[in-house]
């Protein structure tokens, strides 16, 4: 199995633009992430929906003390209001420099090693400079399962 038939073209996310616009690019594109370009063209990170939710959703103590917490959180709720900010804020502020890239020319075990190794469930496909899209474990699994 090669990733150049898994590859799943998405938009990118630019400087200047509103988290709303990120995730809309990611839910029409059923992704967790998209890379973040720079003014050239080049990429310098991705913005992941968890990363984004992580740090303007929850506070530290839920994520350190999940399990000790009961389900009657209601008070913790987000408002319109809330959603509307988060929404709001600008793209640049929850980029993340880490970028998982690789080549629409990888073996499949080797991208699945390359995720494993950098903790992420996806990579960015870049073939001599011009992003691709990105290839998954769920495209993956999609394209095993349609083999079978």
């Amino acid at each position: 199995m090669e990733i150049i038939h898994l590859i799943k073209p998405t938009g990118i996310a630019r400087p200047g633009m509103s988290i709303r616009e990120v995730f809309h690019i990611c839910v029409e594109a059923d992704v967790p992430g998209v890379p973040f370009v720079d003014s050239q063209g080049v990429i310098t990170g991705k913005i992941s929906i968890r990363h984004v939710l992580k740090r303007t959703c929850i506070p530290d103590f839920m994520v350190r003390h999940a399990q000790l917490l009961g389900d009657q959180l209601h008070h913790l709720a987000l408002s319109p209001e809330q959603v509307n900010n988060v929404l709001s804020l600008k793209a640049d502020d929850f980029v993340f420099p880490e970028k998982a890239i690789t080549s629409s020319s990888t073996p499949f075990a080797k991208a699945l090693a390359i995720m494993e190794e950098m903790d992420t469930t996806y990579l960015f496909v870049v073939d001599d400079g011009v992003y691709k899209g990105t290839v998954s474990v769920m495209g993956i699994a999609q394209a095993m399962i349609a083999h079978d």
